[in-house]
């Protein structure tokens, strides 16, 4: 892959570019350190933080400070504010219009509701945090949850989204499965469901009614589904609907479906939850899982993550000796490399606009092309695309290809 570097003087003008000898022996540089994801936070886009995710993945773990409090129009603010003090889980999925799959782990007296961010007294599960005591950066996030004293991290593979909670020593350590409820800009919730299966996975599916797919395609729907192992076993295990809790219950069906898992840690102790997910299956999505993160850790996810960071980003290298001009350009760039996010599954699985399932021509495994979410690319005739052409033309090529699958299933572009 071609190099480029680019010199800013002064101003911050982009004053040159050349191609750089792949072969000259130079130092390179942590290119994730100038990347700043909460720049922008305030009153943002559900899918503009997204720290925990990889260059056009699907998986988008993230913290949500107001997510389930709906969006009217489908396009307003929501999911995390850099104004606000709480945060009420990590949703696993972060797309335009899609947004869903939400882990939150607690301690003490099992609460199954997030409360407002606005209460004056706590009435649910979320927690407060202080930004002395969060990271966020390309491939990885972190968070002390200050009412639990939790340590919550983030990063993911390209369909495996990581989330690692390190609990504090007691009996009533909690993670919840927020499966039932709106999220973002997902829109309405038509139906969901959640199991505890034989084999110890955790495992469903919510069925989403976005606000645009009820403007441009009346009676369709989003379906989102997820396989999911934990890599410690529950001491306990129940579902939920809002406030009403059914211990040892191994499945919740419906809107507002949810499970919890409880453990018992004798001293400080960390769950690591792998959560494999797709558009077209729960077979699909456990497909993934084993794919990406079978015998994976979170710190080899998380390492993965970086180096794959470091390789997109460092494909533009800034010369400049003002740091914050490196934060700007690098944090802008990182933005447009959560691009589209990817839409298929390992084995060539992709969802059709007309609710079906396709499948991708495959060579030696693996899909010819992937497919990606298409849509809100406003503008990318100005900036995007010749960003991607440039210097990610791999998935310039797939995004065109991702245009033409949907004009060979759906007649129009």
């Amino acid at each position: 892959m071609k190099k480029y570097i680019l010199a800013i003087c002064i101003l911050g003008t982009l004053c040159s570019s050349c191609e750089n000898n792949q072969e000259k022996i130079r130092n390179v540089e942590d290119w994730t350190q100038y990347v700043e994801p909460r720049i922008g936070t305030a009153h943002c886009r559900w899918f503009h933080f997204t720290p925990g995710a990889l260059p056009f993945g699907l998986a988008k773990p993230a913290p949500s400070t107001n997510g389930s409090l709906g969006n009217k129009w489908g396009w307003e603010a929501t999911g995390y504010d850099y104004r606000e003090n709480t945060i009420e889980g990590f949703p696993c999925l972060h797309e335009f219009q899609v947004g869903g799959i939400v882990l939150m782990p607690t301690s003490g007296k099992l609460v199954t509701v997030p409360g407002l961010p606005t209460d004056s007294v706590k009435t649910g599960y979320r927690s407060h945090f202080s930004r002395e005591n969060e990271i966020a950066t390309a491939g990885y996030y972190s968070v002390l949850l200050d009412d639990y004293q939790i340590q919550a991290e983030l990063t993911a593979t390209p369909r495996v989204a990581f989330q690692r909670f390190t609990f504090p020593k007691g009996t009533d350590n909690h993670i919840l499965f927020n499966i039932g409820n709106r999220q973002g800009e997902s829109g309405t919730v038509k139906d969901a469901y959640v199991t505890y299966t034989a084999d110890g996975h955790i495992e469903g599916w919510v069925i989403t009614i976005p606000e645009y797919v009820k403007k441009y395609q009346p009676g369709a729907a989003v379906p989102l589904y997820f396989s999911a192992v934990l890599d410690r076993e529950p001491e306990s295990y129940g579902s939920f609907h809002g406030n009403t809790q059914l211990a040892d219950a191994k499945e919740s069906k419906g809107t507002g479906a949810g499970m919890y898992f409880t453990f018992s840690n004798e001293q400080q102790e960390a769950v690591t939850a792998k959560i494999g997910l797709s558009y077209t299956s729960v077979e699909n999505a456990r497909i993934n899982l084993q794919a990406e993160a079978e015998g994976k850790t979170f710190e080899d996810a998380k390492e993965q993550a970086h180096q794959i960071w470091q390789e997109y980003l460092g494909r533009i290298e800034v010369e400049t000796s003002k740091r914050e001009d490196k934060v700007k350009f690098y944090t802008g760039l990182y933005h447009a490399l959560l691009g589209r996010g990817l839409a298929n599954d390992v084995n060539g699985a992709y969802p059709r606009n007309d609710g079906s399932v396709g499948q991708l021509p495959m060579k030696e495994g693996k899909p010819q092309y992937n497919v990606y979410n298409t849509d809100a690319a406003w503008g990318a005739q100005w900036n995007l695309s010749q960003l991607w052409t440039l210097a990610y033309p791999e998935y310039m090529s797939e995004y065109v290809s991702s245009h033409i699958q949907a004009y060979k299933d759906a007649g129009w572009l």
